[in-house]
């Protein structure tokens, strides 16, 4: 049941659910019931079961968002009621976790390193927080416009510096020197 938690919570909010499908992370906070009601916004029954490692809980999950105080209630039980209650605490204004995410992955399919380097774990420190922060109130304040975000990363003098090579590892302390040169996808 909870791949769609997964997916939501990594594509939409750089957050790694995989293991909270069978069991409470021993890397981050997150935990099985957070994975589940998550999942509830999804699945066909608004009350999912727990199973902790394919082991039935004797515990169920209602519809609930990640960060609680972002949370709503749908308005009924209903799948469709469940998925737009979804999308609305996805795109809420106060859930900056959205709009950051979005701009690091396509700033990172832009120009190769994302702000934030791994744009699947965005409780990463970005390179440079201000740039982050400000793309990510415009893309807000654009209605979520993907052309428009591709178009401002593109137009800007970052996207324009000449090309670099990305040599070995990374450094601890990243400085970004231009686009890197990569494959195209």
């Amino acid at each position: 049941q909870p791949v769609a938690a997964q997916n939501s919570a990594q594509v939409f909010l750089g957050i790694n659910l995989k293991c909270n499908a069978c069991h409470d992370s021993f890397i981050s906070k997150w935990q099985l019931k957070d994975a589940y009601g998550l999942a509830s916004f999804f699945s066909q029954d608004p009350r999912l079961r727990l199973y902790r490692c394919d082991v039935a809980q004797d515990a169920y999950a209602t519809p609930a968002f990640l960060f609680p105080e972002l949370n709503r209630v749908p308005p009924s039980a209903s799948l469709p009621d469940r998925r737009r209650t979804a999308a609305a605490i996805f795109t809420d204004r106060r859930n900056g976790r959205l709009p950051r995410t979005i701009v690091n992955r396509i700033w990172q399919r832009l120009l190769g390193r994302g702000l934030v380097e791994n744009p699947d774990e965005m409780d990463g420190v970005p390179w440079s927080p201000g740039l982050l922060d400000w793309l990510a109130s415009d893309f807000v304040d654009s209605g979520y416009d993907l052309k428009r975000l591709i178009a401002t990363i593109m137009s800007s003098k970052a996207y324009q510096l000449r090309a670099v090579p990305r040599i070995g590892e990374q450094p601890h302390t990243y400085v970004f020197r231009g686009p890197e040169i990569r494959r195209l996808t």
